[in-house]
């Protein structure tokens, strides 16, 4: 395993431990509980286990996390952990919305659904081109979480720090393509029933 890879998969499963720790504690914790809470979670990555890492042995389960993935995750820490602002409901939507574009397309190529091959793109230069550009206008839109998760996955793949060399395992996995879907049908039955309401209660005043 390359240096670059082991950091990667490291990182991934200490960003992984520490959201759902700091869910878990919330903020009543002081600074050094906190401090104290992240040195266990480092130590706890590198505890041997198997003949391999305890981190490397729960990565081997649930899979490498992709850039964008990871990227969420620091987002959805910062936040819990100093006052950050939130993104918008129409920022979570668009972001959410493009996870499982992209994961739909992805996915279906890759299990045969479509008989165009749209995962072989991943491997081709010309692909990292139009990502870049994508992310300049996700950033000229003012989507900057958007257009920082897709430079990055493109970076990463670069460097050769995923474990696949493929842009897109680089850019989504499976658990964001899952969460991307959940969230978008909870918006979608949450908004209905809710938007029927309203309409009933204003014609009830009329």
């Amino acid at each position: 395993m390359s240096i670059g890879l082991w950091i990667w998969s490291h990182l991934s499963f200490i960003l992984l431990v520490a959201v759902v720790l700091c869910r878990l504690i919330r903020r009543q914790s002081s600074v050094p509980t906190q401090t104290l809470c992240c040195c266990a979670i480092v130590v706890l990555a590198i505890l041997p286990f198997q003949q391999l890492d305890l981190s490397g042995v729960v990565l081997g389960h649930i899979g490498v996390l992709s850039a964008s993935t990871m990227i969420l995750l620091l987002q959805n820490l910062s936040i819990q952990l100093r006052p950050a602002k939130r993104l918008s409901q129409a920022e979570n939507r668009v972001l959410m919305g493009v996870w499982f574009l992209i994961g739909g397309v992805i996915y279906a190529s890759t299990f045969g659904i479509v008989e165009q091959d749209f995962y072989a793109l991943g491997y081709q230069t010309q692909m990292s081109w139009i990502v870049l550009a994508v992310s300049g206008i996700a950033a000229l839109l003012r989507h900057w979480l958007l257009a920082v998760c897709l430079v990055t996955a493109v970076l990463a793949q670069q460097w050769r720090l995923c474990e696949s060399a493929n842009l897109w395992d680089c850019m989504i996995d499976p658990w964001l393509f899952f969460a991307s879907t959940f969230h978008l049908l909870r918006w979608a039955i949450r908004g209905r029933p809710l938007h029927k309401t309203t309409v009933a209660h204003a014609q009830e005043i009329v």
